[in-house]
């Protein structure tokens, strides 16, 4: 019983933190001023795999990059970090929208003409989805990181929240 109690747990809490990972993602898309069309399409290979990632424990970070066409550098980053050690209490779950918001305003955006991708960084021995591939970050030379803090949270899985922008 023990094991079919964990199991609905963890697809209702990955459902949770994939679904409201998408809606920050949105957001911060919106904020830069960017259509979020293309995460909106991407979101249809991304989500699922985002949410077996998820389920399995193997999803470890989340992130948006933003760049200009045809170039290797980096104009801006966030990270959503994942951990698998949640609060600990059953019925837990929440987004700090307040506190994404603020830091988007901080943040600011990224500068005109770029566009963005996301990636799903992953431990070795993730399952097989269709339609993802390897790929790597772009350099993040020029670049410094800030932790903010969770953006999302339940009983077993928390993502956080983390910038990278110029120096």
């Amino acid at each position: 019983m023990a094991v079919s109690t964990f199991t609905y747990t963890r697809t209702h809490t990955a459902a949770f933190v994939a679904d409201h990972m998408r809606n920050q993602l949105n957001r911060i898309v919106q904020a830069a001023g960017l259509s979020p069309a293309q995460l909106v399409d991407d979101w249809t290979v991304v989500g699922p795999a985002a949410r077996a990632w998820l389920e399995s424990g193997h999803l470890e970070v989340v992130t948006i990059e933003f760049f200009k066409p045809g170039s290797s550098t980096l104009q801006l980053r966030w990270d959503f970090p994942v951990t698998y050690d949640g609060s600990g209490v059953d019925d837990d779950m929440w987004v700090d929208r307040d506190h994404v918001q603020r830091t988007i305003e901080k943040v600011g955006r990224p500068p005109a003409g770029c566009t963005y991708r996301i990636i799903l960084s992953c431990k070795p021995g993730r399952p097989v989805m269709t339609g993802m591939s390897s790929t790597s970050h772009r350099s993040t030379d020029g670049l410094v990181s800030r932790s903010t803090g969770t953006a999302i949270a339940t009983h077993d899985i928390t993502a956080g929240l983390n910038y990278w922008r110029p120096a």
